[in-house]
Order: structure tokens, then C-alpha cells, then sequence
């Protein structure tokens, strides 16, 4: 299968939640997921293949529930093409 990138945003709620701890945590799964990333401010840009991609949001999710969250809200967007796309595919018109 051919390399996708996605943005997302993984989100915990729950009732007088504070999500300080979780949030650190969550970037520290991504940095250990062992895909190429980029976090920013308003989401982060993973580049893999669609199974590490949806296992490492599910992962997130779960990290997400097991600090406290009730529920956790995910936004994605995923970019694929047959013959692949990368991070940096992506920054050619920005840089």
C-alpha cells in the first residue's frame, strides 16, 4: 500500500476534565509511533500507510479514555494517491 499523509486532531472531553497531562501524553505516543510527523498547533500530519495511520488514532483515542475522558472527539483528514504522497510532497508550494 502506498504512503498517506493525515492531519488530525484527537480530542478528549469529559466533565471537569482538565486535559493538561493527556495532551503530553498523546504527542509522546505520536513521537513513539515511529511514523514520520509534524505537530502544530492546531493538529498534527502523520505520514505512513493507512493501517499505522488508523491504529496509531485508535491508539490516541484509548490514551484519550484511560486518562479520563468520557468521550474523545477525532477530526481527520486523509490525502492518497496510487503512487504516494509525503509530508514534504505537501510543503512544495509553502516553503
Amino acid at each position: 500500500m502506498s504512503t498517506v499523509t493525515a492531519g488530525f486532531q484527537v480530542l478528549p472531553n469529559g466533565k471537569d476534565m482538565n486535559t493538561d497531562g493527556v495532551i503530553p501524553k498523546m504527542v509522546e505516543v505520536v513521537k513513539e509511533s515511529g511514523l514520520k510527523y509534524k505537530i502544530g498547533p492546531m493538529e498534527t500530519v502523520v505520514e505512513g500507510n493507512f493501517d499505522e495511520i488508523m491504529l496509531l488514532i485508535k491508539t490516541l483515542q484509548q490514551v484519550g479514555i484511560h486518562m479520563g475522558a468520557t468521550e474523545v472527539l477525532t477530526n481527520m483528514k486523509l490525502h492518497y494517491k496510487p503512487d504516494g504522497i509525503s509530508i514534504e510532497n505537501k510543503m512544495t508550494h509553502v516553503n
